[in-house]
């Protein structure tokens, strides 16, 4: 047992708060920080733990709410000052505590969701793990109410720590209370190995054409097995598919006879169970027993195969007859080889090849020209016109040039070296295998006769390549890198005409191909276009003859299949075509085809597989030896189906949906005013069970730390010497802001004490002694007080429960529950007095005030709550509510007020018992009078049925009332 000394005097020392933020926070989520009973709300727009952390320390220090102004929010930092995704919480004013509350979303307890997913639960059960405890297994359909007792079952929790809400069957959401309220927990597991409801695919291999040989391979996951006989069982079909890297071990069970005569089942599992897996591929090259063969029976073409190039040349106004072209000979072709000239005839009105170029003017030399005079002036230069080309490029080997020169203009200088929007060259493969090349100018050929020499480098060049090995052609300019494309198409050169036009091999040093003639259109011709010209002329060995021979193509089945299709293919462009099709049939699907197209074949023949369907191929593949079909069986041998597809099983998953945030103090508040602090103590001890503390000779408040509910002390003794204040006002108003606010820390010092003494000693005592005692039994001693600090509230204010709690006031002010909702209990009341009985003391007790006994020797008091025994011999006391069983009134004043049931009255001696101060209806049994001196005051009438006995007296003038009552009387026994 200690008696320690309040001396206050601790250095002040500011609390630190810091709030850690969850990694998994999320925009849109509300965070919340409560101070009392205000709250700061902020809905996050980060989307980063950085970002968030910088979002709510601005919104803290921009809120004007005067509890939050007394804190400054800060990024937290580790050790390293760098920013550790928390917020620091600090006191602007060191020794002034402050408790905050922080929560996520719509609580600060966390919630977690168990979630049963893929393919819906028919039966069976799961478990859930929390932190390495596994409940008892869970049905798949349970309620809320049975997950919560499962989880409660766990060895380290009990009932109270888990609230699962949520349908049968879940969702669920559990979150977690009682002992892990506020806590950021870990994350339950889920284990669904129990629950039943997925399927197995099932694929079933189909030999539906008998193979009589060979072997076939199965594919999966890009893995291919290795040959598998053409009877396998399916005992061997699982050993090949399990000895893939992509199937585990286990993962397949194949089932029923050998191939051919009966199908064999797999069924995916364990590893590839309950899923919808991809399909096995097939490769059935090497069975025999059902072929497929595709016969050239009429090579197709026509006489342009031993030409490489045709030109034509017409005016715009020549009619398409006579001599308006101009075929040349196969001796002036054949000088070609060694390169070519053009020179205009107005004679033929036609563009002339009529010379050559040697080698050393591709590689760089000089080239002498003539460009004759032309009175005709058949092409202006205002009229537009095409050039085109048909290149046969398989007669050229494996690359074809075309080159196209520019000479000088009229005027003699040189064309610009950079090409301009005057030409568009345009570059297309046509189906017939030809490659068209087109050259429109908006202006026509020149007239003036011009003769010179100019390098080859001051030309325009224009090289188009075609390679058919890789279906491209390339365009190069003035000598620049080839730039490949298909199909491509470009804006070209300078405004002038076209002087030269040769034909390449694939060195552009050597020329070789054939130059027939050179035509100039309006427009671009098509190949029937070009046909139709050629074939008006006069029997002459036209470029374009009418005659040739369309391919022949027929296709037969052998090995009597009796169901599935076949792949035809064309060009790399394929169509399953059914193995029993008529001609009609297939001819619909080969026109399907996108190389084919409608109306380029006729397919006669048939019905497969009995009799071979003939292909003639018509249309703009006429007369054209095309490239022959293919077609694929494979299908017919060996087939793969999906008789049962897999179906994911039943899954779990628990996901977080509100994320605590973890708070705690890491500075602890310190300073002058803390009761709980050492420092604070002679003793250097915070006062403990059984010490007697002597707060004494200080003016230091006593503010903070004031829980010590826990601590029961022998005595307590404030001493009239003590000036400070102990406890907390019911409103701050020191916030700093000049806002007040109703203060949410500790306003009493809560300590339990078997003796309590206020006022000993002579001084001017404390304005404001707040003490709770809680639920200890104690008996207070007050001999004196200090002021009222407001005129009106006593400077001592009491709470305490105990039933046996006794109060005795001798001199001072003194509260008891003086505020709502407060509550105590006091067995007995003693008010005396020192010197003057009137009002020496001054006592109030609250409406939540139980008491018992009331013996009363002077003072003021006023009364809010029942009584059961109640003695006054001098003093005023003011009755406002509650009933009450005996008033014994021998002296002094008593103003009844309440509209509780007063059911005895005994008035002696001179005192006054007064009702007019509330004149509502009162219920009084009896009053009874034993002395003439004493008086009744009931002018109002407000008792509703008085009734007075006079016992050993008879003066009624002391009876004021102010209506009719029943009046006794009774001697003295």
């Amino acid at each position: 047992m200690a008696s320690p000394i309040w001396i206050g005097g601790a250095p002040a020392v500011a609390q630190i708060d810091t709030v850690a933020i969850p990694t998994d926070i999320e925009a849109g989520q509300t965070v919340t920080f409560t101070i009392g009973h205000k709250t700061l709300s902020v809905t996050l727009t980060g989307t980063t733990q950085s970002a968030v952390v910088t979002e709510l320390m601005a919104a803290w220090n921009a809120s004007t709410i005067p509890e939050f102004t007394e804190i400054t929010a800060s990024v937290g930092a580790d050790a390293n000052d760098e920013e550790d995704g928390t917020i620091n919480l600090t006191s602007r004013t060191a020794g002034k505590p402050f408790a905050v509350t922080t929560s996520i979303g719509s609580g600060n307890n966390e919630k977690q969701v168990i979630t049963l997913g893929g393919t819906a639960a028919t039966g069976g059960t799961f478990t859930l793990t929390f932190n390495d405890e596994t409940t008892t297994p869970i049905a798949y359909n349970a309620s809320a109410a049975t997950v919560e007792s499962a989880l409660e079952g766990l060895a380290s929790y009990s009932s109270g720590d888990f609230t699962v809400t949520g349908s049968a069957g879940g969702p669920w959401t559990v979150e977690f209370i009682g002992t892990l309220a506020g806590t950021n927990v870990s994350i339950m597991t889920i284990d669904v190995s129990g629950l039943t409801g997925g399927v197995n695919e099932v694929q079933t291999i189909t030999s539906p054409n008998n193979p009589t040989g060979g072997t076939f391979r199965l594919g999966y996951g890009g893995q291919w097995t290795g040959n598998i006989a053409y009877n396998a069982s399916a005992a061997t079909i699982e050993t090949a598919l399990e000895a893939l890297g992509t199937i585990p071990t286990g993962s397949v069970s194949c089932s029923g006879g050998a191939l051919p005569g009966t199908d064999v089942t797999v069924t995916f599992q364990d590893n590839l169970g309950y899923a919808d897996v991809a399909l096995l591929e097939v490769d059935s090259s090497s069975l025999t027993g059902v072929t497929g063969t595709v016969t050239e029976t009429t090579a197709g073409g026509s006489n342009l195969e031993d030409k490489t190039v045709y030109f034509w040349t017409f005016n715009e106004d020549s009619v398409v007859s006579g001599n308006n072209y101009y075929p040349f000979s196969d001796e002036i072709a054949a000088s070609v080889l060694r390169g070519a000239t053009a020179s205009y005839s107005t004679s033929s009105s036609s563009f002339h090849i009529t010379g050559g170029i040697d080698e050393k003017c591709i590689q760089g030399g000089s080239y002498a020209y003539t460009v004759h005079d032309s009175t005709v002036g058949k092409f202006d230069e205002d009229e537009p016109f095409t050039i085109t080309c048909w290149v046969k490029p398989s007669s050229l080997g494996s690359r074809s040039v075309l080159v196209i020169k520019h000479s000088t203009k009229n005027d003699g200088s040189s064309y610009p070296s950079t090409l301009d929007s005057n030409y568009d060259f345009s570059l297309t493969m046509e189906p017939s295998g030809y490659v068209k090349f087109d050259v429109l100018k908006s202006g026509g050929f020149h007239t003036k006769t011009t003769t010179g020499t100019l390098a080859l480098n001051t030309w325009n060049l224009v090289t188009a390549i075609w390679d058919p090995d890789n279906t491209t052609l390339s365009i190069g300019i003035n000598g620049g890198a080839l730039e490949s494309a298909t199909g491509l198409t470009v804006g070209a050169a300078a405004a002038s005409s076209i002087r030269y036009l040769s034909v390449l091999t694939q060195s552009v040093q050597q020329l070789s191909g054939y130059i027939d003639s050179v035509g100039i259109f309006n427009d671009a011709l098509t190949l029937s276009e070009s046909r139709t010209i050629y074939a008006s002329g006069s029997g002459e060995d036209y470029p374009f003859p009418s005659d040739g021979s369309n391919e022949v193509q027929t296709l037969a089945l052998t090995g009597s299949p009796t169901s599935g299709s076949v792949n035809v293919s064309y060009q790399g462009v394929g169509v399953d075509i059914p193995y029993d099709a008529t001609a009609a049939e297939a001819e619909a699907l080969l026109e399907s085809i996108s190389t084919i197209g409608s109306g380029n074949v006729s397919v006669t023949g048939g019905d497969w597989p009995g009799t071979a369907l003939v292909v003639e191929f018509i249309g703009t593949l006429a007369l054209t030896n095309v490239e022959s079909l293919q077609i694929d069986t494979s299908s017919l041998v060996i087939s793969v189906s999906e008789t049962t597809k897999g179906v994911t099983a039943p899954t779990g998953t628990l996901e977080t949906t509100v994320t605590p945030l973890s708070q705690s103090t890491t500075t602890p508040n310190s300073g002058p005013n803390c009761w709980d602090v050492a420092a604070n103590w002679s003793t250097n001890t915070v006062p403990v069970n059984s010490d007697t503390p002597y707060i004494a000779d200080s003016d230091v408040d006593i503010l903070y730390g004031l829980d010590q509910s826990a601590v029961t002390l022998t005595e307590l003794h404030i001493e009239q010497t003590y000036t400070g204040t102990i406890g907390l006002p019911r409103i701050n108003t020191d916030g700093g802001t000049g806002s007040s606010y109703f203060e949410y820390r500790e306003t009493y010092l809560k300590v339990g004490a078997t003796e309590l003494f206020i006022g000993e000693k002579e001084g001017d005592g404390s304005e404001r002694i707040k003490i709770d005692l809680g639920s200890v039994q104690s008996t207070v001693l007050i001999t004196n007080s200090g002021d009222s600090p407001d005129g009106n509230t006593p400077p001592i204010l009491l709470m305490g429960t105990h039933p046996s709690n006794v109060i005795n006031v001798n001199r001072g002010e003194l509260g008891v529950a003086y505020y709502p909702t407060e509550v105590s209990t006091v067995a007995t009341l003693r008010q005396a007095f020192f010197d003057d009985a009137t009002d020496d003391t001054t006592v109030y007790l609250g409406a939540g005030v139980t008491v018992t006994n009331i013996t009363k020797t002077g003072g003021v008091l006023d009364i809010n709550s029942e009584t059961t025994t109640f003695q006054q011999t001098a003093g005023t006391t003011t009755i406002h509510d509650g009933a009450h069983s005996v008033l014994n009134i021998l002296a002094g004043m008593v103003n009844y007020n309440s509209t509780g049931t007063l059911a005895a009255v005994n008035l002696s001696g001179d005192a006054v018992l007064v009702f007019d101060q509330d004149a509502r209806p009162k219920d009084v049994t009896v009053i009874n009078k034993y002395s003439d001196d004493s008086e009744v005051f009931d002018e109002s009438g407000c008792i509703t049925s008085p009734v007075i006995q006079l016992h050993n007296c008879g003066d009624m003038s002391t009876l004021h009332m102010g209506k009719d009552f029943k009046l006794t009387f009774s001697t003295t026994t």
